[in-house]
């Protein structure tokens, strides 16, 4: 019986040492488009697919938000040329992405905050776009039951201000893109004051109703581009990416930042002096981190007096290396008890290590994928944490990274056209980097991305068996996994380096029933799919798929080392793979052709 030497227990994806010193659990660079899953086997990933309609226009998603409202309902907005739209689900379950305010022309590049508001007893979102102006909205969305000459009433029995329309200062409401001001009525179920009259809109029952934005102008100052902008124990930050300030507001009025009692009082504003220009915000527990410049990381500190009613603010600098700042506000996220970011090295790494940078340092997370790192163009970038995981959008790159926190390894990149990351109903979204669409990502579903074939390629780091300077061969090699319906995997061996020596080409073919270990239950792709049962992340561990076992017979090639790839490129196929390995002995063949 022959003995394989089997890879097993795979450990992520690796581009930093050389290929053939890499540990051969890893996957090396050239692969994409899989995953190792919590089973320790690589899989070929899910695909995506689009939510809403679809929108063949050239003009990308420039900016995004998901917001989890104070009163249980969900928020997702998304913006690019000219508009700014909110997702809406009707009665029927289907998805729109609706106009929430159009006329923005290029500055859409938002940027949100959510402040609670005592006057409204609900949380708003604020909205910055680089200009002067502050924008707010309540989220409010309802549908149209009737209205009169000055009245508009809503349908269900909810009240305008139980559904989050606001019940203070000037307020309006949009229908069909006609924009109403209303004076009262919010207790009810029927708004009153309203002007124009509505029922020269001519709208019909059941048409959606969203509240309108608020805009405050000039604020902060005039001549300030809000650019950044945070909310720390209900005051608002804001900074302009092209100056040193940073703005604090009032706890009670986001749109007060001049209220300031000498001495200080806890809830007044206050306006702090960077060193260089800031670049972004960051809150994390108790504390508020700014990035700026190129080099600097800065922490607001809040000092109480000892009775408690007087503050002081100051800004500390902390201790950081060249190059160590965030490069813009959407590559800095939050992960638990940390807060990580790219850097303009650029490394992906955490502002823990920073803050402790006199001390023993351990590696930046991006160590292992050095050289990947070091050629990405970063440019409009997008970090966001997502069940243990971390995933970095390169729209530029037409990539996405994942990080897996609780199993210290990267994944192989993902060929993705997102440019923001979205959560949306508890799951992965992303938007697009080329159209203005958004797309579930990892959708266990489905096996293409939008109906498009998925490239899954799985590249194992080069073996040597430990005698680099000794010819090696094997003439059967082992491949154990699961296998849907109609797959072929092409298995693709490669002797010596670039498959200098030699390259062999075998398939995996599900329709070969004798490799198939399966039970009597039809598991081919489409009838017990995959993504059969909920999942609690991109990379559980799934069962349901037919197993197989194949030795494919090789010629026998004398090599130094050796690597093996799996890949497929058609519609609909899925894999996962559990262990693999040739049945090496070393070779008689001298190494007379290295001899000199």
């Amino acid at each position: 019986m022959s003995k394989f030497s089997l890879v097993q227990n795979f450990l992520g994806y690796q581009n930093k040492k050389d290929v053939s010193n890499t540990d051969p659990r890893y996957l090396i660079v050239g692969s994409h488009d899989v995953l190792v899953n919590d089973g320790e086997k690589i899989s070929s990933r899910d695909g995506y697919t689009i939510d809403g309609d679809s929108n063949p226009a050239l003009t990308p998603i420039k900016s995004s938000y998901d917001w989890n409202t104070s009163t249980g309902v969900e928020r997702n907005l998304r913006a690019y040329e000219g508009e700014l739209e909110y997702r809406y689900v009707d009665s029927s379950d289907v998805v729109t992405w609706r106009r929430l305010v159009n006329g923005w022309g290029t500055s859409v590049n938002f940027r949100y905050a959510e402040w609670w508001s005592t006057a409204e007893a609900k949380d708003l979102l604020l909205l910055v776009n680089g200009s002067s102006n502050i924008y707010m909205w309540s989220g409010a969305i309802t549908t149209l039951a009737s209205s009169t000459l000055n009245t508009i009433t809503k349908e269900g029995t909810s009240t305008w201000a139980e559904d989050r329309f606001l019940i203070a200062g000037t307020r309006t409401v949009i229908i069909d893109g006609i924009t109403y001001t209303y004076t009262g009525g919010e207790g009810t179920t029927t708004l009153t004051g309203v002007t124009p009259d509505p029922t020269a809109g001519g709208h019909s029952v059941g048409d959606v109703i969203h509240q309108g934005l608020r805009t405050t102008a000039n604020t902060p100052s005039s001549g300030v581009d809000n650019d950044v902008i945070i909310v720390h124990k209900n005051q608002l930050y804001l900074g302009d990416t092209s100056r040193r300030d940073l703005y604090i507001s009032t706890t009670t009025d986001y749109t007060d930042f001049t209220t300031i009692a000498s001495p200080r009082i806890p809830s007044n504003a206050a306006l702090l002096t960077l060193d260089s220009a800031i670049v972004g915000l960051a809150v994390q527990e108790d504390a508020v981190y700014v990035t700026a410049g190129k080099n600097d990381w800065y922490q607001v500190n809040f000092t109480l007096s000892s009775d408690n009613t007087k503050e002081a603010i100051t800004v500390q600098k902390l201790k950081s290396g060249t190059q160590q700042a965030a490069q813009s506000q959407e590559m800095i996220g939050n992960i638990k008890n940390s807060i990580v970011f790219i850097s303009n090295e650029p490394t992906f790494d955490s502002l823990g290590r920073i803050e402790n940078i006199t001390t023993p340092q351990s590696v930046p997370l991006s160590d292992p994928i050095k050289l990947d790192f070091e050629g990405y163009n970063f440019t409009n970038a997008h970090v966001k944490y997502f069940r243990n995981q971390t995933f970095i959008a390169l729209p530029s790159e037409g990539l996405v990274l994942i990080y897996d926190h609780e199993n210290g390894y990267w994944q192989p990149p993902q060929t993705l056209p997102i440019v923001r990351l979205a959560i949306i109903n508890g799951e992965l979204y992303g938007h697009c980097s080329a159209v203005p669409e958004t797309y579930k990502l990892f959708d266990t579903t489905v096996q293409t991305d939008d109906g498009n074939p998925i490239n899954h390629v799985a590249i194992f780091a080069y073996r040597n068996f430990g005698k680099r300077y000794k010819k090696k061969n094997f003439n059967e090699y082992y491949t154990e996994g699961y296998i849907g319906g109609s797959t072929i995997i092409n298995a693709t061996y490669k002797f010596d380096f670039g498959g200098f020596t030699n390259i062999l080409t075998k398939t995996i073919d599900a329709s070969d029933n004798g490799i198939l270990f399966s039970t009597t239950t039809d598991g081919s792709l489409g009838k017990v799919p995959l993504g059969h049962s909920p999942l609690g992340s991109i990379t559980d561990s799934v069962s349901g798929l037919p197993k197989f076992r194949i030795i494919h017979g090789l010629a026998k090639t004398a090599f130094y080392e050796y690597t093996v790839e799996y890949s497929t490129d058609e519609e609909g196929y899925q894999w996962q793979i559990l262990a693999q390995g040739g049945n090496a002995i070393e070779s008689t063949s001298d190494a007379i052709e290295i001899k000199r």
